[in-house]
């Protein structure tokens, strides 16, 4: 079995802060990088496709950025001359000595781990930042092996926008891996954990925390002051312990086990070493033990959808239920067993052994088929230990275009769910408007006298698009702030045949959804998104 090579070391301080110095200098950021290979080139080196980058390189090289760029994210050659002189601080010899090249003979050098840009929004406002990691699969001989860590991906972007951030005490990050979520639980945690149970990961996320102490505002000497990293799995290294706010890109990935495995047969980064999504049920079940009073939970997972299941939502439910928890899970992707066997090949590269990618598969299959799964779902969960009577639970199906970053939203949806739980009618009481990003849309065949179907769209947020009543419809054209929503539910009910309860109960969770809102709240939706 392959293993990676050692993590960067972290010893240092003086040296990794004269290497951000460098990195700063040389404009090697998002901005620099997207100067230097322009749209097209950035955009394949997303799909890990370098060519289009080192075609752009080659017409300027010498660029300090541009050198940067060809080391770690395009694989050209490069020389150490061409780094002393793009790095002045650090060096071709700097650089070796914290483990992030190796020299290919006496003028070449080569990356021995990944180094790349990274952006976080904090309060501040922007900060550019960088992050190591293991070598990415363009960069690897066959497939991945098994201790590889990984860098920036799709899942750590996403965990990182759809998180709230709201001020907290405490944050944890349950599988932190080269510690992208610390960068940014440490801009509105007083005090932030991170556990792994790869000490591995753990080398790189201590480099990247110095890497990064600068543009966070802290004093890498001491940043055992506010983040600590623990070696361990999931919950088990912070049993007993109380969190405000606990983040995770768990190894959610449902992989096929056998008697005979070891724990190095699996990919730590993303197998958890259970049998199907139990992972997931145990992880789910046991975060109140670690939650403090209404403490919340926002993490990625997979779920399997048995055969004949009436909703994909039966076995999340059924862990929210058993963990007596608020819970809101949005379903963004579902695949066959077969689709999905191709996509975690394909993640490992495994693909790249024939008779090892036929094996698989066909474990896949047959995993699946011993369980009666028919699919499997992915998606983004929230999670809440309660601190009052009732519970708010909430599935729901969005495949579409959502808005980034969604965290302020979804901090928006669940406050409006508490509200609509807890104080309905304070909220009927209120002037509400219809959100200035919906629209109407009706569906009626040729010469009807009604619209057969109406349905409200969102423009921002999370794009929601939802059949309504005629009556709702009603209510949305007229909610301009001028009076309440129960003044306006009466008005449209005397005008229509519609019992005001039924669109009561409507008006509360278009409220809810972010579909109306108080008169005061109205804004400018954002038009950013994925």
């Amino acid at each position: 079995m392959t293993l990676s090579s050692s993590p960067p070391a972290a010893q240092d301080v003086d040296l990794i802060t004269a290497l951000a110095h460098d990195l700063a200098d040389a404009d090697f950021t998002h901005h620099g990088v997207a100067q230097v290979l322009g749209p097209e080139a950035v955009s394949a080196l997303d799909r890990e496709q370098v060519v289009p980058g080192q075609l752009r390189i080659l017409e300027s090289p010498e660029q300090a950025c541009a050198v940067l760029t060809a080391l770690w994210l395009v694989s050209l050659e490069v020389t150490a001359e061409q780094v002393d002189a793009a790095l002045p601080r650090t060096g071709a010899a700097g650089l070796q000595q914290l483990g992030l090249i190796t020299r290919r003979s006496d003028s070449e050098v080569a990356p021995l781990v990944d180094l790349r840009p990274y952006q976080v929004e904090t309060r501040a406002g922007t900060r550019d930042m960088w992050v190591t990691s293991d070598l990415s699969a363009h960069q690897v001989a066959g497939p991945l092996p098994h201790d590889h860590v990984l860098g920036v991906g799709q899942a750590s972007l996403t965990l990182a926008s759809i998180t709230h951030r709201r001020p907290v005490r405490t944050g944890l990050d349950i599988g932190t891996g080269c510690g992208i979520q610390l960068l940014h639980l440490l801009d509105h945690c007083e005090h932030v954990t991170g556990t792994d149970l790869s000490a591995r990961a753990l080398e790189f996320a201590r480099f990247n925390l110095v890497l990064n102490a600068s543009a966070l505002g802290l004093d890498p000497e001491h940043l055992q002051d506010r983040v600590e990293l623990v070696q361990g799995s999931l919950l088990e290294p912070v049993a007993g312990r109380r969190f405000d706010l606990v983040v995770s890109n768990p190894p959610f990935v449902i992989t096929p086990r056998s008697p005979q495995e070891t724990e190095t047969d699996r990919y730590t980064y993303r197998d958890g070493g259970r049998q199907g999504d139990e992972l997931m049920g145990e992880l789910i079940t046991e975060l109140p033990g670690v939650l403090a009073a209404g403490g919340t939970a926002q993490m990625l997972g997979n779920w399997e959808v048995p055969r004949g299941a009436a909703h994909w939502w039966q076995r999340p439910k059924a862990w929210v239920e058993q963990a007596d928890l608020e819970a809101w899970f949005i379903q963004r992707d579902v695949q066959t067993p077969a689709e999905y066997a191709e996509t975690w090949l394909r993640d490992a590269s495994e693909e790249r052994s024939i008779d090892q990618y036929r094996r698989r598969y066909a474990d896949y299959l047959r995993d699946f088929a011993q369980r009666e799964v028919d699919q499997i779902g992915f998606g983004l969960i929230w999670l809440r230990r309660r601190d009052h009577q009732q519970r708010w639970q909430h599935f729901e199906e969005i495949t579409g275009e959502v808005q980034q970053p969604l965290g302020p939203v979804i901090g928006d949806v669940v406050d409006r769910a508490a509200a609509v739980l807890q104080q309905p009618d304070q909220v009927l009481n209120t002037a509400l408007v219809t959100a200035v990003d919906v629209t109407e849309e009706r569906y009626q065949r040729f010469g009807a006298a009604h619209p057969e179907v109406i349905f409200a769209r969102q423009g921002a947020g999370l794009r929601r698009s939802r059949p309504i009543s005629s009556a709702a419809a009603g209510f949305l054209a007229a909610a301009d702030g001028e009076y309440t929503a129960s003044q306006l539910i009466t008005a449209v009910c005397s005008l229509t045949d519609a019992a005001e309860d039924q669109l009561r109960a409507e008006v509360l969770e278009l409220y809810q959804d972010g579909f109306i809102e108080p008169a005061s709240a109205g804004q400018t939706p954002s038009s950013s998104h994925i």
